[in-house]
């Protein structure tokens, strides 16, 4: 997971790239600040995803707090390590991070699944604005 502290975040989508999705057009703008993370899913986390999550979520938290945000910004991005879980296990487990960090009171936004999108953001620039967590 690369968890990126974002001043604002505009997304668009380009095309899909999962046939099980319909083709959409979707834009939004996530603005005064957020985590942004770009989350991998390995097959490995598919065999504890408890830990998976929890650990997720636990490091999302962390972040968040450090830099003083209430608003997370998840997205698919199968392009951390070099094993892939399938795209609707990804998918689930994405969703179950959102709805858990929804439940503690964090704004979550997803980016559209299934599409590559384009995007524009405004990385900010301390150290920890930038954090990587492989677990």
């Amino acid at each position: 997971m690369l968890m990126l502290h974002v001043r604002d975040f505009w997304y668009q989508t380009h095309c899909r790239n999962l046939e099980t999705e319909e083709e959409r057009q979707q834009e939004a703008t996530v603005a005064e600040g957020a985590v942004l993370a770009w989350i991998h899913v390995e097959p490995h986390d598919l065999d504890d995803r408890v830990t998976a999550v929890r650990k997720t979520i636990k490091n999302l938290k962390w972040h968040a707090r450090k830099v003083e945000v209430e608003q997370v910004v998840l997205h698919s991005f199968a392009h951390l390590a070099e094993q892939t879980a399938e795209p609707a296990a990804s998918r689930s487990i994405i969703e179950e991070v959102g709805e858990r960090l929804v439940s503690v009171g964090f704004q979550v936004h997803h980016t559209p699944w299934g599409h590559f999108n384009q995007f524009k953001m405004h990385v900010e620039g301390p150290g920890i604005a930038k954090v990587f967590k492989s677990f």
